[in-house]
């Protein structure tokens, strides 16, 4: 349950970002986040909510279908391997901003590191995924 809450609280964050509501609610400071974090921010804001909504929905359905301990084990993996990927997705170009001060060959580094990188991070994550699965698997016999 607190991962649903905590999901629909980072969602209704989001949003109220993206719609501009800092420094509009009564008796709160002029604070508008979106400054500071930018789209690419809320996007992320927005994208960890929705994953941590469907963490705790999914863990509910196992727990209520009597599910196993392999089938939350395997979720909480998939959910670490997505959160990985949003990360890549979303952190990769953010940084490679001042990256591109560095020029190796005319080519600007922040767009090598981006689309190299990316590439790299998720060859790394897949081969991670697959030998964390495997031990999920080896560990408990057949439900």
């Amino acid at each position: 349950m607190i991962g649903i809450g905590l999901g629909l609280l980072l969602i209704a964050g989001a949003l109220a970002m993206l719609a501009g509501v800092g420094g509009r609610l009564p008796g709160m400071p002029a604070f508008d986040p979106l400054l500071l974090l930018g789209y690419g921010g809320a996007a992320a804001v927005l994208a960890l909510g929705a994953l941590l909504l469907a963490d705790g929905v999914v863990r509910r359905a196992i727990r209520r279908s009597g599910g196993t301990s392999r089938a939350l084990r395997t979720m909480r993996l998939t959910a670490a391997a997505l959160m990985g990927v949003t990360g890549l997705a979303i952190g990769l170009p953010l940084a490679a901003g001042p990256a591109n001060l560095v020029h190796i060959e005319e080519m600007p580094l922040g767009y090598y590191l981006a689309a190299q990188g990316a590439l790299v991070g998720l060859v790394i994550l897949a081969f991670v995924w697959a030998a964390r699965q495997n031990d999920i698997e080896a560990g408990e016999p057949d439900a």
